[in-house]
């Protein structure tokens, strides 16, 4: 297989503006149906920034307009799962999760997501470069690669939630109003226009929330049995 290696400058050229404004109050959602007939609440970034915690963020701060649980949390420490940068700081460099095989970049509020080879795309070079950014970084499972659906065995059926990148630019959080297979939830997502979608911790660990456009704080996940071990969060922020 010919490999793909990714400089810095690259990914930061691939990530796109979003389109969609953030009102004062919130941000803009919708619900649309795959064509599996299940139903995806989508919550448009708009102009709000994109940016990764490993602090608890707080509610009470108005600054942040959603949160969610981000990549995955390990069972035996609960620590992240794979490595990450945050905010310039490097996290688990002798720790990568090679059963990952996407990752995503977030520079100056915006994001892009890119297929990383199970980590093996994930060098010290680049790392380094986006610490120098002081940007952020995570490994997770890339659902959509350039609109094309990935395929999956696992047949579970659960709540599902990502990061998706429309063919127009938009950034968005999509989430699955009931529980559903991974492969549902990546081929609806596909067909509704998504051209990059990244996978977000669910399971017991998917509570979060964001500000509809009336301000009113909306809770997001239906399982929150485990929201005390989550170990890292997206957030949009004004």
């Amino acid at each position: 297989m010919k490999k793909v290696f990714f400089s810095l400058a690259t990914l930061l050229s691939l990530a796109l503006w979003s389109f969609t404004s953030s009102s004062s109050a919130g941000l803009v959602s919708e619900t649309l149906k795959g064509k599996s007939g299940n139903e995806y609440l989508i919550v448009y970034k708009g102009d709000a920034a994109i940016d990764f915690e490993i602090t608890r963020p707080d509610k009470s701060d108005q600054s942040i307009l959603l949160c969610i649980a981000g990549a995955f949390t390990t069972l035996d420490d609960y620590a992240i799962d794979g490595i990450y940068v945050c905010k310039g700081k490097i996290g688990n460099l002798k720790k990568p999760n090679t059963s990952l095989g996407g990752a995503i970049l977030m520079t100056d509020g915006e994001c892009t997501i890119f297929p990383s080879n199970k980590g093996a795309l994930l060098t010290d070079s680049l790392l380094q470069a986006v610490a120098a950014k002081k940007g952020s970084l995570f490994q997770q499972i890339q659902m959509i690669e350039k609109g094309k659906a990935a395929k999956f065995k696992d047949v579970k059926l659960f709540q599902r939630r990502g990061i998706a990148v429309f063919t127009d630019g938009r950034i968005a959080i999509a989430e699955s109003k009931k529980a559903i297979t991974l492969k549902t939830f990546a081929d609806d997502l596909a067909a509704l226009g998504v051209k990059d979608l990244l996978y977000t911790d669910m399971g017991s660990w998917d509570e979060g929330w964001y500000r509809n456009s009336g301000g009113k704080q909306v809770a997001l996940g239906t399982n929150h049995s485990q929201t005390s071990k989550q170990s890292n969060w997206i957030v949009f922020r004004k």
